[in-house]
């Protein structure tokens, strides 16, 4: 198995998580499942601006996939509808940012339609859970 094999299997399985909070929130409208889905979020988009650190070109673009993430956890604290929707913007802003790397035309095709499959599930998974809030699911 690959590096690159490796990492998309993770990265598969890390959508795992996502999917099941979603799920579990539309069943069973519980706070738990809103602040989990958050953090969880959170510690991911973290781990994926964290890990595309150090294969930026420049440090223009490490200001940019580091930037997006900082005001997370404060709009967390205050509106969960918006912390949830400015997030799943953040993660579609990251691989537009990992997209213009040098290290993005190296990667293997198998793993850029990852990336790019997994940021639109997660995307989704946001948009969803924050229709689920604004529609009187419990907060």
């Amino acid at each position: 198995m690959s590096k690159y094999s490796n990492q998309t299997l993770l990265g598969y399985l890390g959508l795992i998580p996502f999917l099941l909070l979603v799920g579990a929130h539309f069943l069973y409208e519980h706070v738990l499942l809103s602040q989990a889905f958050m953090f969880y979020s959170i510690s991911i988009m973290s781990f994926v601006a964290g890990t595309l650190w150090h294969e930026s070109n420049s440090n223009k673009l490490n200001w940019l996939i580091v930037l997006p993430t900082i005001p997370t956890l404060a709009l967390a604290l205050f509106d969960l509808k918006l912390a949830l929707l400015y997030l799943g913007a953040c993660y579609v802003f990251v691989l537009a940012v990992q997209k213009r790397t040098e290290t993005w035309g190296k990667l293997t095709p198998d793993y850029q339609r990852m990336r790019e499959r997994i940021t639109g599930v997660v995307l989704v998974c946001h948009l969803f859970f924050a229709a689920q809030l604004h529609h009187g699911v419990a907060q």
